[in-house]
């Protein structure tokens, strides 16, 4: 202290980060008249701190609110006491996640895995029930999983041992008119189970799924009227208005009009589809001729019984057929192996045969003369094995033959899926089949070829070479 009892001014000295400080009263230097008053302030750090404890406390008494206390409402259940008290079946603090078994008995309704996200370690279960027969219909409004780790099954009848008649997972676009993505799922028990389950990683929005009982495809789509059969009182179809066709009236006979009149014009007569002018070509008649660009044509089906959906299959073209051999299907109980359909009629037909391979996926196939080379594939067992079987169909006598090709001693045959193989006559007029690259349940992923010899007329052996992938190139 300086004599009268100021105090000594000097340069301030800095506070402590996050501490208090005080200054005398009066500002400025010295100012008179003591008194004793301060003021308390806070650096820029006390203050975010000081805001950060009282966010805390506020959202802590907010958080501790029950939750249909905030909304006044529960998805799936009732609000008691400011709680959700969720229906059977529900779970989270607003029933808004499905874990459970659920029993649908009205003619028509809508099941769904929640309104956001689905958990994970998501099991729902729902029993659909209609009566003996009936047919059944679902549609995908909305469905966003895990692709290939969160699935739903649907079977076709009230119980997991009932045919499984389809698998989703992953992203499903949703219909729109003119734009048909996503068939419907029908089942024709007059059951449908329906199971989801999730991991316990990644999760997405779900599903919201439509059924109907004893309903006509997609309503008709707009395009003609339900009617009730004659042959089946029972069930319904839809009868289609004049210029659309297809199970669901959602297929235009003759789309724009062919373009009319400039392109082409529209014959309901006969096979009721688009007669183009002389410039002009395909389905809808909007192509020049000539054209650089490719197009699809969806041929006039006839009706078939036997079931020819099915995937990993492979395809060859003879004359006026397409051969279609193996597949994988959920269900094999009316699986027919062999099929062939007629390009001209557009006509399904099943191969008339005494024995044959078992069934299979993930082969190829290889057209020589009137010989088809199956090779490889994984069987359909129990065990599932990838098979290194070489079977030949004659297309003439519609019967197949299994060959055993002798293996060269530097050689090693491989059993392989995914393959593919090509029939080619080298420079020495030999004709070989080269089976490139495919998966061995042994090797994996395998970057090698195999080389078949095949005689002329299939009357001598079959030798095997092994062939790596640099050396063949």
């Amino acid at each position: 202290m300086e004599p009268g009892g100021r105090a000594r001014i000097g340069p301030p000295q800095p506070a402590a980060p996050g501490l208090w400080r005080s200054r005398p009263a009066g500002g400025g230097g010295g100012g008179g008249g003591g008194g004793g008053a301060s003021s308390w302030l806070l650096d820029g750090n006390s203050w975010l701190l000081c805001y950060g404890f009282l966010y805390l406390a506020l959202y802590a008494q907010v958080s501790q609110s029950k939750p249909c206390e905030r909304t006044g409402s529960c998805f799936s259940g009732r609000c008691v006491n400011s709680t959700c008290l969720c229906d059977p079946g529900w779970v989270g603090d607003q029933c808004q996640h499905c874990q459970g078994r659920f029993k649908l008995t009205e003619p028509s309704g809508y099941l769904t895995d929640g309104p956001i996200n689905y958990k994970y370690k998501t099991k729902c279960t729902w029993l659909i029930e209609g009566y003996p027969n009936a047919v059944l219909r679902l549609r995908f409004n909305h469905f966003a999983t895990e692709c290939s780790w969160d699935h739903m099954y649907v079977y076709d009848g009230d119980s997991i041992y009932a045919p499984l008649i389809a698998v989703l997972s992953g992203l499903i676009v949703p219909e729109i008119r003119g734009n048909e993505t996503v068939p419907e799922v029908v089942t024709t028990s007059g059951y449908a189970l329906l199971h989801f389950f999730s991991d316990a990683a990644y999760n997405l929005t779900g599903f919201n799924i439509f059924y109907s009982i004893n309903s006509c495809p997609n309503n008709c789509s707009g395009h003609g009227k339900c009617t009730t059969s004659v042959s089946v009182p029972s069930q319904v179809y839809c009868e289609c208005d004049k210029y659309w066709k297809g199970e669901a009236c959602d297929i235009p006979y003759c789309k724009a009009n062919c373009g009319s009149p400039d392109h082409g014009y529209c014959d309901l007569t006969g096979e009721k589809l688009c007669v183009c002018n002389d410039s002009w070509q395909g389905p809808d008649c909007s192509l020049n001729v000539p054209s650089t660009e490719s197009y699809w044509i969806l041929p006039n089906v006839k009706p078939f019984s036997p079931s020819v959906g099915r995937a990993s299959h492979k395809a060859v073209l003879y004359g006026k057929f397409m051969w279609v051999i193996g597949g994988y299907t959920f269900n094999y109980s009316s699986f027919q192996m062999v099929l062939n359909y007629n390009l001209e009629s557009s006509i399904w037909n099943v191969g008339s045969l005494s024995r044959g391979p078992l069934q299979r996926y993930g082969h190829s196939l290889a057209l020589h003369q009137e010989n088809i080379f199956m090779y490889g594939g994984r069987i359909e067992t129990n065990d599932g094995n990838v098979t290194d079987e070489l079977w030949v169909f004659n297309i003439h006598s519609q019967s197949w033959s299994t060959k055993t090709p002798t293996v060269l001693g530097h050689g090693q045959q491989y059993a392989v899926e995914g393959h593919s193989a090509h029939i080619m006559e080298l420079d020495s007029r030999d004709v070989v089949m080269i089976i490139i690259f495919g998966y061995s349940a042994i090797y994996g992923y395998t970057s090698s070829i195999q080389e078949y010899h095949i005689c002329e007329l299939l009357k001598c052996n079959y030798i095997l070479f092994f062939i790596s992938w640099q050396f063949y190139l």
